[in-house]
């Protein structure tokens, strides 16, 4: 099975972004995709018009959700042959003027809804790659996971714990059949910096706007669909330079962006609010 054509899979955060992008990419190769997102009718907006591609509101951070959610999918199509965990929330903000409520948002959403996820679709996904030759779960991390650079602390530890969960997943199933991916990219053009300060979801005509820069989500879902289509497991990260943030971690540099960093940290907080703020106003 090395396209597309025919196979269930279900795209989380599918509403916008990296998400959207990714059900539109794969159902254009033939893939019956679902894909589920918190809003319904920003939802809709995404998949009109998407031939194969259904959606589900859904919030992966609830333990009822996440249950319910699968249960839907395997009922609907008869099997899951893939899971792409691409939903995630972020907040910009040194730790100590990050709200409570935030970082569980983030730790619910980025860590405990991808891995409890997994945990429920991995006996779906097994069965598939035992009775097809093949599936997949694949987890749209972040450079930050690779060094850690304020003001993105809390979102960087839940997205490192995303890459080792990947790491250890693996080494348990490769041997049954089940491929797992993470994709790794740098800064994108989404809306992820003004939703992780609690904005409302904007229409598409109101999006642009609001987007940090970065590389297009196009980018980022065409290394979601060669993984799905790969014969090995795959680490990717987006542009392929961004796996240089590996060397933020590494001795001495790591020393000196200690000293550095911290020694910015009121500056980096005045740019981070400047940045919400152009983008809401």
């Amino acid at each position: 099975m090395t396209d597309l054509r025919d196979r269930v899979v279900l795209v989380t955060g599918g509403s916008a972004g990296i998400g959207r992008a990714v059900v539109h990419r794969l159902a254009a190769a033939g893939a019956r995709v679902v894909a589920c997102a918190r809003g319904g009718d920003r939802l809709d907006e995404a998949l009109a018009g998407v031939p194969g591609a259904t959606g589900v509101t859904s919030d992966v951070s609830s333990a009822p959700d996440r249950v319910a959610l699968v249960e839907r999918v395997v009922s609907e199509h008869g099997r899951l042959d893939g899971l792409v965990l691409n939903a995630a929330i972020g907040y910009a903000g040194l730790v100590e003027d990050t709200p409570q409520d935030a970082v569980e948002t983030m730790v619910s959403t980025n860590l405990t809804g991808v891995i409890d996820l997994s945990r429920l679709a991995l006996p779906h996904l097994l069965t598939a790659a035992a009775d097809r030759g093949r599936a997949d779960l694949l987890v749209v991390t972040s450079s930050a996971a690779l060094a850690q650079v304020p003001p993105l602390t809390i979102y960087s530890a839940t997205k490192a714990g995303q890459h080792g969960f990947v790491k250890g997943l693996r080494r348990e199933v490769t041997s049954r059949g089940l491929r797992v991916h993470s994709i790794t990219p740098g800064p994108v053009a989404t809306e992820w910096l003004v939703r992780g300060r609690g904005a409302a979801p904007a229409s598409d005509a109101d999006a642009a706007g609001r987007r940090s820069p970065g590389i297009r989500p196009e980018r980022v879902a065409e290394q979601v669909a060669r993984s799905l289509t790969s014969y090995w497991s795959r680490t990717v990260a987006v542009p392929r330079y961004m796996g240089l943030a590996r060397l933020g971690e590494v001795p001495p540099v790591d020393r000196l962006m200690d000293m550095t960093l911290s020694r910015q940290h009121q500056r980096i907080r005045r740019l981070t609010d400047r940045a919400v703020a152009d983008r809401t106003a």
